[in-house]
């Protein structure tokens, strides 16, 4: 029906217009123009008012109408001050070609308020700067100035440049081209002559007013130069290039000046006479002539001299001459990245591990992380979701208090997925109104696990259990998540499906005053419009208390409140008072602060293995490439339910967040007034620690001679993880500071030396209480060798014991699956762990079958972590019984036969490996054929 009634509509208009026309009636004309616009408005009108009632449905119709004033606003201003600077630099064009001066006023007025508005966020970040409380060293300017100041003036001065540019041309048409006749055509002027070169040098004088307005602002530009061997400006650019840039300033001025001012052009034609007038056009000539001159001459002095200096004086001795540049570039590059107030701190191994060391740090062993993310999601999968319209997307690890204790868990919310709905019940009505939420979280220690492998679940099924009163969720449903891309309407004559309750389902009414009400048939005709047309207009399952829910999708509606925030790309969900709460933390970020290198996200690690060598490349936080400073200033929580959504500001000194606040005052919230229950949720970001350590890993080379020659260059551990090799992740672990006594929730990440695997040290983010956002990096001392993570797995791979039953379960209709290698420091010693899970080729999930913990070069493994502890203590020679897969089909035990078939075979492999390694490969080939006939006999008794 909307596209019938906008065909009308449009039909209606053209029809108009084709009369008025045709028979030449005004009023025709008058009426189809009117039609028309009122079409457009009419459609624009109710998308802009839909987005109106959201904005104040949340409580932030204030933000929403400063963004729109604002936008108006700057965009009026600039299409009447670009008309007005283009109608005084044409107004000198004759009557007769007004046409030339009224097409230009068009394109000058459509130009200027195109950048008014799409500038706005530029332009008030203008007005309300502040200092960032940082000054580069060059022209001593406050960091300010580069973040609010500059992107400003330079914005400016493309709209001039761009308007002079058109007056110009204008001017150009309008004395060389005759518009006399039928088609225009090329003519030199022949009457007023004096009169319209005058306006052409007058045009091309402001032109190069302009130009030389760019050129001043250039030099400020040079903050981000690539000249030199790091960002910002180098040796060249300070000692030849900036001098350079004021002499050229005060050329471009002169020869401005020349243009404007009749008597000094006059005074040049004359002294260059003999020159020009070889040339038929004299004044043509002086105009082309004058401008090759001076952009020669910008040639020489900003391109060819100081390219010459760089390449002839600076490189041959380049670390003489960078040093102090050097200096300058590690200092801000470290404050743009929040690295300033980093911690560094030598880590000395010289503890032992024993038993007394798990007793004394029960909070940090209780809370080593054995579950994998993606194998913890696959058992969710397939004992949590319980319908298929139920889905888990990820997995998140937290901290939660409960029986007396502070402990790691993994936790993942049950969000309804609407599209895995059977293709014949995803209808209109069930779409809209029956299935409208998800329900309940699941929630999991970090560390237990059943004798079937899998995990020990806290909080599960539907509704919730808790194990724990503490953890009792009392609003379980989620209608704002990851996964609810979709529109629904509540309170309606439909009963709204919660949950499945055997072969019954539960059905509830929403009770949330969030949503914008559909009170009237206006309101239904413009949703109607917006979203599901004919179908929801007609549909009789609405009434006056029937709320619609859109934008629930939680990115799109933080983003839609912020959009000049960036946000992380890993949201995660908390259960906070019975209650359910989504984090989502955003970052401040800029391109313009001075002297600091630009975050690449592409990431390229040399990784060799024995002779040969290959190249891991990896995408690290992609939505902030570019940025050459990044601060986490904010943290975005949205209700689960209501969908209501507040932002805290957790960086009160950051300049770009105080900038918003002042534009945005009832936008943002104090840190302190979050909920306790929710802040001691909080986490530091994966993503802004990749960041940072990216950066870290060679900005911790403070001294410049080091950081030029890249001795100490660092890069991100290794691990093998599942069945490929990969950078190393930042996780969560348990860790007590030295100087703490209670352990804290921390966010850690290894690194290792280029070209090498042994570790060199960690940075950390602390995630609790006072201590948040804290960041330290700890550096192991040069002269003890430390175990990487990918080092674990080679000695994982080098046991025989264990890398033969590894060898045997993947030959047996299972996949070995390699988990994260968790490297944990722990009173002044450093202890690895690996849990190892198997999965059934025809199972949806796998099993946590091992665990393999590591100290110094001893290794153990065990079915459980206390089992591969002791082996640790024990010191003896571990083998290891064939594992049965619980998913294999077969369940019989095996007999006294098989029992010699299983030892015959193991003795095979074993000879196997050491023959290999003796490399006998008679010897070892030999075995192999053993051992493939004592598999085949197992295989034959099985069936």
């Amino acid at each position: 029906m909307y596209n019938a009634i906008l065909f009308i509509l449009i039909a209606a208009t053209v029809l108009l217009l084709y009369i008025g026309l045709r028979k030449s009636k005004k009023s025709f004309v008058t009426l189809g123009v009117f039609l028309g616009l009122f079409t457009v408005f009419f459609f624009w009108y109710m998308d802009f008012y839909g987005e109106l009632l959201w904005f104040q449905s949340l409580g932030y119709d204030d933000r929403f109408w400063v963004s729109i004033f604002n936008q108006a606003e700057y965009a009026v201003a600039g299409a009447v001050i670009s008309g007005l600077i283009v109608a005084l630099l044409t107004m000198k064009i004759t009557r007769y070609k007004k046409v030339i001066r009224n097409i230009v006023l068009i394109i000058a007025v459509f130009f200027g308020g195109s950048w008014g508005y799409s500038n706005w966020d530029v332009i008030i970040k203008f007005w309300y700067a502040v200092p960032a409380g940082v000054t580069e060293p060059i022209f001593n300017n406050d960091a300010g100035f580069y973040l609010f100041k500059l992107p400003f003036l330079q914005s400016l001065y493309s709209l001039l440049f761009n308007l002079s540019f058109i007056s110009l041309i204008a001017i150009i048409i309008s004395v060389f081209v005759s518009l006399s006749g039928d088609t225009p055509r090329f003519e030199y002027p022949i009457e007023n002559v004096d009169q319209q070169f005058n306006q052409l040098y007058i045009n091309i004088g402001i032109l190069l007013l302009i130009l030389t307005l760019g050129k001043y602002l250039d030099r400020y530009t040079l903050m981000y130069s690539k000249t030199g061997v790091v960002a910002g400006p180098g040796w060249t650019d300070v000692n030849i290039l900036l001098p350079a840039y004021s002499i050229i300033i005060v050329i471009s001025l002169i020869f401005a000046l020349v243009f404007l001012i009749p008597v000094l052009r006059k005074a040049v034609q004359k002294r260059f006479q003999n020159i020009f007038k070889r040339f038929r056009q004299l004044r043509i000539a002086f105009i082309l002539s004058t401008l090759a001159v001076l952009f020669l001459t910008w040639f020489i002095a900003l391109v060819a001299i100081p390219g010459l200096f760089q390449w002839l004086r600076v490189q041959p001795n380049e670390i003489t001459f960078e040093v102090p540049y050097i200096s300058n570039n590690i200092h801000l590059t470290r404050y743009g990245f929040g690295l300033n107030n980093i911690e560094e701190r030598e880590y000395p191994v010289t503890g032992d591990f024993s038993q007394t060391t798990v007793d004394s740090n029960p909070a940090i062993f209780d809370n080593i992380r054995l579950w994998d993310w993606h194998a913890l999601q696959a058992v969710y999968k397939q004992f949590q979701e319980i319908r298929l319209y139920y889905e888990f997307t990820d997995v998140d690890v937290d901290r939660y208090s409960y029986n007396n204790k502070y402990k790691q868990v993994m936790i993942s919310p049950r969000e309804l997925e609407v599209n895995n709905l059977p293709q014949q019940s995803q209808t209109f009505v069930n779409r809209m109104f029956k299935y409208t939420h998800g329900f309940g979280i699941t929630l999991a220690s970090v560390s237990e696990f059943t004798p079937e492998g899998l995990p020990h679940l806290l909080i599960k099924n539907i509704p919730p259990v808790s194990e724990f009163p503490n953890l009792k969720v009392e609003q379980p449903r989620i209608y704002y998540g990851e996964v609810t891309n979709t529109h629904v309407v509540v309170n309606s004559k439909e009963d709204e499906f919660d949950y499945p309750s055997g072969e019954d389902n539960v059905y509830y009414k929403y009770e949330s005053k969030s949503g914008v009400e559909i009170s009237n048939f206006w309101r239904k005709f413009l949703f109607g419009w917006k979203f599901d047309g004919s179908s929801f207009l007609f549909s009789s399952y609405t009434s006056e208390d029937s709320r619609i829910l859109f934008h629930r999708q939680i990115e799109e509606r933080v983003k839609l409140l912020a959009p000049f925030l960036k946000f992380d790309e890993d949201p995660y969900i908390v259960l906070a008072d019975g209650k359910l709460y989504w984090i989502i933390d955003a970052y401040t970020t800029s391109k313009y602060f001075p002297y600091s290198e630009p975050f690449s996200s592409d990431e390229k690690i040399e990784l060799k293995e024995g002779e040969t060598s290959r190249t891991l490349n990896s995408t690290i936080a992609g939505y902030l490439d570019g940025e050459n400073y990044i601060r986490n200033s904010v943290k975005a929580v949205i209700d689960a339910y209501s969908g209501e959504v507040n932002f805290y500001i957790f960086d009160e000194k950051d300049p770009i967040i105080k900038v918003w606040n002042n534009i945005y005052p009832k936008l943002f919230k104090s840190k302190d007034k979050m909920p306790h229950s929710i802040y001691s949720h909080v986490r530091y970001p994966k993503d802004l620690l990749l960041a940072q350590g990216s950066v870290y890993s060679k900005y911790h080379m403070s001294d410049p001679r080091v950081f030029y020659n890249q001795e100490d260059l660092w890069i991100r551990a290794t691990e093998k993880y599942y069945k490929d090799i990969k950078p190393v992740d930042p996780y969560y672990i348990m860790w007590q500071l030295p100087e703490h006594n209670k352990p804290q929730f921390t966010l850690v990440l290894p690194f290792t030396p280029k070209n090498r695997q042994v570790s060199i040290g960690w940075i950390t983010g602390m995630c609790d209480g006072e201590n948040y956002g804290k960041f330290l990096a700890y550096k192991f001392t040069k002269e003890k060798s430390v175990l990487g993570p990918q080092q674990v797995e080679t000695k994982i791979d080098q046991d025989r014991f264990l890398s033969g039953q590894l060898t045997l379960w993947d030959q047996r209709g299972s996949n070995v699956i390699r988990g994260n290698t968790l490297a944990i420091p722990v009173d002044k010693t450093m202890f690895y762990v690996e849990p190892i899970y198997l999965q059934a080729e025809t199972a949806a999930y796998p099993e946590l079958r091992l665990v393999v913990v590591m100290h110094g070069d001893n290794l153990s493994y065990g079915e459980t972590f206390d089992k591969a502890l002791q082996g640790l203590f024990n010191k003896t020679e571990q083998t290891l019984p064939i594992v049965e897969n619980k998913s294999v089909e077969t369940k019989t035990q095996p007999t006294s036969s098989n029992n010699q078939l299983i030892k015959d075979a193991n003795n095979a492999f074993d000879n196997y490996l050491k023959y290999l390694g003796e490399k006998k490969f008679i010897e070892s080939s030999q075995e192999l054929e053993k051992l493939q006939k004592y598999l085949k006999q197992l295989e034959e008794k099985s069936k």
